[in-house]
């Protein structure tokens, strides 16, 4: 499985592969009033973008050229998690961060230029349908694109429930195949999903061997760290001594709940420093609240845990606080902000951070302390999990 579990944006192919830079510059100080006069840069993608309305196969319309322009400039400085999100694409992530949406039941990952199923929750459209962890998107509502973001994604899936959505996806092969694999991502294969309310199940908990209390935590959205917490209270009350936290397939999201999290398990002492241009480095400690200070513990990771997967991973693991278990991190060690702008917004790049002894995690990852290489599909049951198998071992060897 392909480790780059990369959140790169690619919109408008013709327009930012002629225009760049240059165009950026145009629409953000005519269209945007950014620049009170003009430049040498909006000058010259004025005259470029007045040649494409005049001479291009498929010339963009203003909106369009617009997004690109924006998104030209923001990854001109390289920065592949960069991104505007338009009106329409911002609400679908805020309903995604809130937990509640219409939907079929899925989180995203972006790979690659495409966008894969990284989790399918139990008993959502998605999940009836068959769609199964590790499928790609091809084809939606008769939409085709060379290159798919998770925002795009998300704004054409979600929708009223009780309307429909035809999905074509490509269910990646397997070593055994030994067809004509003509289709790169996979065999393409199409289903007509009737949309519901998705409530998005943060985690799922579970108890192993009478003491063992198992949390998986699908991703960290603004209510994580109280659902985590919730957990912990109930299997403790069911007679779980020691505890695993499941971080595998998950792709990060708001940082405060990265520290929260961490807080659970770490009372006091740095969870992540943070580097930036502007603000410096920022250390970023405990907030307290400690609610399994000593109990044994694992966290299960493998190559598409990332971002505040990773904060939670580094300072576990550097505070000596755990046991890490799986595979190395997917090594997003980034910090996007998110800025309100127009009616939408943008994202981008403003630190870095490291770990708690200063490890930089960035393009690097977080290496288990217990390495066990396994396929994603061995996830859905214990009798295949390997890795959730040697976590359940490690605890019950401590009795």
């Amino acid at each position: 499985m392909s480790r780059a579990l990369k959140i790169f944006l690619v919109i408008g192919v013709v327009v930012l592969g002629i225009l760049g830079g240059f165009l950026a510059g145009f629409l953000l100080s005519a269209k945007l009033g950014m620049f009170t006069q003009p430049s040498v840069l909006s000058s010259g993608v004025d005259s470029v973008f007045a040649l494409m309305q005049r001479q291009a196969l498929d010339p963009p319309d203003e909106t369009t050229a617009t997004v690109g322009a924006i998104n030209g400039l923001l990854q001109s400085n390289g920065d592949r998690y960069a991104r505007y999100m338009p009106a329409d694409d911002f609400k679908s992530y805020s309903e995604t961060m809130e937990g509640s949406f219409g939907g079929i039941g899925v989180v995203l990952a972006e790979e690659n230029g495409n966008v894969r199923v990284a989790q399918v929750y139990e008993d959502t459209p998605a999940a009836r349908a068959g769609i199964e962890n590790g499928d790609w998107f091809f084809e939606i509502d008769g939409i085709q694109r060379d290159s798919w973001t998770t925002q795009e994604i998300q704004r054409l899936v979600k929708g009223e429930p009780g309307t429909t959505v035809t999905i074509t996806l490509c269910r990646p092969y397997t070593e055994e195949d030994t067809m004509n694999m003509r289709y790169p991502l996979g065999v393409p294969y199409t289903v007509t999903i009737e949309r519901a309310v998705i409530q998005v199940p943060v985690t799922k908990a579970e108890l192993y061997e009478g003491d063992i209390g198992y949390i998986r935590l699908f991703e960290f959205n603004l209510v994580s760290g109280d659902a985590v917490r919730e957990d912990i209270k109930s299997l403790k009350a069911q007679g779980a001594k020691k505890f695993i936290l499941d971080l595998r397939e998950n792709p990060g999201g708001d940082l405060r709940q990265a520290i929260s999290i961490s807080s659970i398990f770490i009372e006091s002492g740095v969870i992540v420093k943070v580097e930036s241009r502007v603000d410096g480095e920022t250390i970023l400690e405990s907030v307290g609240d400690t609610t399994l200070p000593s109990e044994p513990l694992v966290i299960l990771i493998d190559e598409n845990s990332a971002s505040a997967s990773e904060i939670v991973a580094g300072a576990i693991h550097d505070h000596e606080r755990g046991t890490l278990v799986g595979m190395k991190t997917f090594g997003k060690g980034s910090v996007q902000t998110l800025l309100n702008y127009k009616d939408g917004a943008i994202l981008m790049t403003t630190a870095h951070y490291l770990s708690p002894n200063g490890t930089v995690i960035n393009d690097v990852g977080v290496s288990p302390d217990v390495e066990i290489p396994m396929t994603l599909g061995a996830q859905k049951e214990l009798e295949t999990d390997i890795q959730l198998q040697e976590a359940i071992k490690i605890l019950g060897d401590l009795r």
